[in-house]
């Protein structure tokens, strides 16, 4: 089928038309002025504040005046993550647009379907004055993925609605009514470097074909994050001999369970460092998950130049093994979810140190705090400092809002099914927005999309359909 062909056409236009615009966290004034001029254009209130979000006020339709106003809310940046392979400028080139069968992906990128679903979804409604609903009101945000930054500025107090949908979530025929809070905390490592001792043997070591994710709705999947594999690996060949490290690069964002990293290498003795490398990178192999079928380690010949001390090589070492990674502990309320992970997400150089982001989650802020010792701890056995940035608060968990009534029964008397009601271990900007409108009434709800954070992403093309279905009968009913 033609991309122009696909239903609901709005959605899908409009879908495209922001694809063509670079923008990834930060990088959001060019997407925020088309949001703004098009909503302009088609006659609605609008207002662009200093973080280029974007609030949108659209009149009741006839009869509707009466009725209580309400709220969709989604971001308008996206997670930019390429294939190796892939040539591809984040500030510069559209996202290329593939349709496999009933799956929209990029070419080799992400997607951008996160959260570029509900930038359209709400163009779309703004451009159908046909649709019967109630006042409404649209808020653009910026910045989600990276800081929360966006919903962090937003002034609250041009809002009257008190019900709000939040597009930002991933699976048709569930709502989310609960997120985990997080923090970003950031380690500095100092570098300190000599040549290579003479008679060493210098190579690129890589980890990589691991398949990544969203670090918060991916983390129970048990896959493989690269700079912790690569850690374990390095940990246990300096056991044998003497290596030192130098361009020590992995993951890309915080957000993403990283899918590479890599580092050149001096080497004492290339034999028994590879045979320590290839015993360890067996028992790593044997307990992945059927999602990084594809991890492999190599290794090649590399130039020779500075590279970090014995010492500081080991410490280095240390910290990335004992930094906290992976799932931590297990709701006790909610079955199957889970309350806090830590995410050790990117390693890469920055002003004569070593820059290390860990993004830890939970649901319990005591445990939040709890993460961010354990950092503090690891940081400071090895001579280290660190920051912690951009703490958010979570969403409590909450059931049977009159909202969350609509939303089970619009989907029940649309699809002759049930829709469930559950938390999320990822953070939602609802959790800010609630910590500052606390009587809002909201959930979160989207289509399918898979792989979130990856450049494996891919949104079902009928899942649209029938949440654009779904959102417009919820406002007519609203």
């Amino acid at each position: 089928m033609d991309y122009n062909q696909l239903e609901p056409k709005k959605v899908f236009s409009y879908f495209k038309n922001i694809s063509n615009i670079p923008r990834g966290s930060g990088n959001e004034a060019a997407v925020a002025k088309y949001v703004y001029d098009t909503v302009t254009a088609l006659g609605h209130e609008a207002h662009l504040d200093e973080a280029n979000n974007v609030f949108v006020r659209a009149k009741a339709s006839p009869g509707y005046e009466n009725r209580a106003p309400i709220m969709i809310q989604g971001h308008l940046d996206m997670v930019c993550e390429a294939n190796r392979a892939t040539q591809h400028d984040f500030l510069t080139d559209p996202i290329r647009l593939l349709l496999d069968g009933d799956r929209l992906h990029a070419d080799g990128t992400t997607l951008g379907a996160d959260d570029g679903v509900a930038v359209a979804v709400m163009l779309a409604i703004l451009d159908s004055p046909e649709l019967p609903r109630p006042e409404l009101e649209c808020l653009f945000t910026t910045d989600e993925e990276t800081g929360l930054t966006g919903m962090r500025a937003f002034d609250p107090s041009v809002l009257r609605a008190r019900r709000m949908l939040n597009l930002d979530s991933a699976t048709e025929g569930e709502a989310i009514v609960s997120c985990a809070g997080g923090v970003r905390s950031h380690v500095y490592f100092p570098i300190e470097t000599a040549p290579a001792p003479k008679n060493y043997t210098v190579c690129t070591l890589t980890v990589g074909g691991l398949f990544g994710g969203h670090s918060g709705e991916d983390i129970h999947l048990g896959r493989t994050g690269a700079i912790a594999a690569f850690a374990r690996l390095l940990y246990t060949a300096q056991k044998v001999c003497d290596v030192r490290l130098a361009n020590v690069v992995g993951g890309s964002r915080d957000n993403a369970i990283p899918r590479e990293c890599s580092a050149d290498l001096a080497i004492a003795d290339p034999a028994a460092f590879e045979a320590a490398v290839r015993a360890e990178e067996a028992k790593i192999r044997a307990e992945l998950t059927t999602d990084d079928v594809n991890f492999h380690v190599t290794l090649e010949p590399a130039s020779s130049g500075d590279f970090l001390t014995a010492d500081a090589s080991g410490k280095l070492t240390a910290l990335l093994r004992l930094l906290p990674n992976g799932v931590h502990a297990m709701s006790r309320q909610i079955p199957g979810l889970v309350e806090t992970s830590s995410n050790l997400g990117v390693i890469r150089p920055a002003d004569n140190a070593y820059e290390i982001v860990v993004l830890s989650r939970s649901s319990v802020e005591s445990k939040i705090d709890d993460m961010e010792h354990r950092v503090e701890c690891a940081a400071k056995l090895v001579g280290g400092t660190y920051e912690h940035i951009n703490r958010y608060p979570g969403w409590d968990f909450t059931v049977g809002s009159p909202l969350q009534k609509l939303f089970l029964d619009t989907y029940r008397d649309l699809y002759g099914k049930e829709a469930r009601i559950l938390g999320i271990h990822a953070g939602l900007e609802c959790g800010l927005l609630k910590h500052k409108v606390p009587d809002m009434d909201m959930i979160s709800i989207a289509p399918d999309i898979r792989d979130l954070h990856s450049p494996d992403e891919s949104l079902s093309v009928s899942s649209m359909a029938r949440v654009w279905k779904l959102v417009c009968e919820m406002l007519k009913n609203a």
